[in-house]
């Protein structure tokens, strides 16, 4: 039987010639073979055009890509001796790139050497989860065109959060479905976002307004808040339905103020408001007017909830924001006043520290908003001069996140300083009244650490975590992974000197690492090391069981 090729690299076949070939005959003694079968973890039976990508263990790898016959096989002939690894992929299914298809554990390394024929290889894929249900009125009456929105726990600036993730609209009879999910926790919030509701009223007085209602955000079960929102934990492959929604139509509210421009002010134009629902992680928005000479506003009929008010005019050729957060009642709230701060000009420089540091230059420094204010304007950026001066112009008072570059190659961030303040583990607060300089600096050479990870004195597979300590610990950006080779050899590349910890684990979740307190029950297996530019000792470590010691979490 033969196998056809999907896509082959054009580098890939300058220095070899890959193929999903049939096994009619043996292939040469110099060449060898990785074959397998590709089941259902489930029902065990084999899956039929899963994508197999075969990948070479380089520091630039190349891909080879081939489809499961009809029985689950797949084979890749004409192979020479080297490290390879196998990615499969499937509609329906979570991709995988070991054997057992667990996402947590480290993609399998395939060592082939000369002529040698892998043809033993079974991978089982864990089907999709889904959660389904229903959304009705309070009355028993199914809703159309409710959003419907999937959340997730993660952390963010080492805060517990429920993020979006995957949404779905409900259908004419109110039935929803959220499909694609992996195994984990979940909440699951339903809004309407065709603005007001037709509430039936038995009884009406003559010259009485009619009240209005509206659909806002329900977290499931009957929960008005997301920090009162039920988890719902999904096992790989399930299904999950019946999670169904009744959404009370409730009094509509509404919001009034005013956009204060400072007193000297003398050309004022492009004023503008913006009111962002967020609840449902800033993902509604809509404009508002703002009338001259006062610039008052008022805002539609909304749902009750918490919203961010952002405010924006260019005064005497200067733009100008503004901010409130609000949490809006049924009863509605006015006289809110927001007024207008000049944004500053952020200057500063870019320098590099270092053998070679010459031969680089940086190219760009841009900021991107960390306190999570809306940002409905064009990225702020800046271009680096010859000297390494920079000015990014227009930016507003808030806090701001720093991105520069291109860094060396083979090094690293060194320091980001406000004036005096260290903005690389602190955040960059942006007043009106901000005049100091940023300035960054990069080092040429980063650190490097290889070593091994043994379960008794057997090498083992495993994921190591190279973890900042002190005032790094929490500096996501700094940690780096690592998953070893057969033989339990790692290697770490473009490391931040200094003091860290290793740990080695025999699965993990990249994602864990946002939790702060993840690693504090697995301190007393972490191995110390003090990282100095360039090459460091070789370390050996033990692997760190499945199972959490006791009291860790989950």
């Amino acid at each position: 039987m033969r196998f056809s090729v999907f896509s082959v690299s054009v580098g890939l076949l300058c220095s070899w010639t890959i193929g999903a070939l049939a096994q009619t005959s043996p292939a040469p003694a110099t060449n060898g073979v990785i074959a397998g079968i590709v089941l259902d973890a489930a029902g065990n039976s084999p899956i039929r055009r899963a994508v197999v990508t075969l990948s070479t263990v380089e520091t630039q790898p190349q891909d080879a890509v081939a489809w499961t016959d009809a029985n689950g096989r797949f084979s890749f002939g004409y192979l020479p001796a080297g490290r390879y690894q196998l990615r499969i992929t499937k509609d329906g299914y979570q991709p995988t790139a070991n054997p057992a298809g667990n996402y947590r554990q480290p993609p399998a390394v395939i060592q082939l050497a000369s002529g040698q024929s892998r043809s033993d290889l079974v991978f089982r894929l864990q089907l999709v989860s889904s959660i389904s249900g229903v959304v009705l009125d309070e009355d028993g009456d199914s809703l159309a065109s409710v959003q419907v929105v999937v959340m997730r726990p993660e952390f963010r600036r080492g805060k517990r959060r429920l993020m979006p993730g995957p949404m779905a609209m409900t259908d004419s009879n109110g039935r929803y479905r959220l499909s694609g999910l992996v195994g984990g926790q979940y909440a699951v919030a339903a809004t309407s976002r065709n603005g007001l509701v037709l509430k039936i009223h038995p009884e009406a007085r003559a010259g009485e307004p009619q009240p209005q209602y509206s659909y806002g955000v329900q977290y499931y079960p009957t929960a008005d808040h997301v920090e009162a929102a039920t988890l719902i934990t999904v096992q790989p492959g399930q299904e999950i339905s019946s999670i169904d929604f009744r959404l009370p139509a409730r009094p509509a509210a509404f919001t009034a103020g005013k956009i204060i421009v400072p007193a000297n002010a003398g050309s004022v134009k492009d004023v503008s408001l913006s009111i962002t629902n967020r609840d449902l992680g800033n993902r509604m928005m809509m404009g508002v007017g703002a009338s001259p000479p006062d610039y008052n506003f008022g805002s539609p009929p909304l749902p009750s909830g918490s919203y961010v008010l952002v405010a924006q005019a260019t005064i005497d050729g200067k733009r100008h924001r503004g901010v409130q957060t609000i949490e809006l009642g049924p009863q509605g709230l006015r006289d809110i006043a927001i007024p207008l701060e000049p944004t500053i000009d952020l200057a500063g420089s870019v320098s590099v520290e270092g053998q070679g540091a010459a031969k680089y230059v940086a190219s760009s420094v841009s900021l991107v908003p960390g306190d999570d204010i809306p940002w409905n304007a064009p990225q702020l950026r800046a271009n680096v001069n010859k000297d390494g001066s920079f000015k990014i112009s227009g930016v507003p008072p808030g806090v701001w996140d720093i991105n520069a570059g291109p860094i060396p190659p083979d090094g690293y961030i060194k320091s980001m300083r406000l004036g005096d303040q260290d903005v690389l583990t602190e955040e960059m607060l942006i007043r009106p009244s901000t005049t100091e300089q940023l300035k960054i600096v990069f080092g040429t050479r980063a650190a490097t650490l290889e070593g091994d990870v043994l379960q008794g004195d057997q090498p083992v597979r495993a994921v190591v975590v190279l973890a900042p300590e002190t005032k790094f610990r929490h500096m996501v950006g700094f940690y780096r992974f690592a998953t070893t080779d057969d033989k339990g050899h790692f290697e770490f590349k473009r490391a931040r000197p200094g003091e860290s910890r290793l740990f080695a684990f025999e699965e993990f979740d990249q994602q864990s690492i946002q939790d702060p307190d993840f690693l504090k029950p697995f301190e007393k297996y972490g191995v110390p090391v003090t990282l100095r530019e360039g090459p460091n000792d070789s370390q050996k470590l033990a692997i760190i069981p499945v199972s959490p010691p006791q009291g860790a979490r989950p």
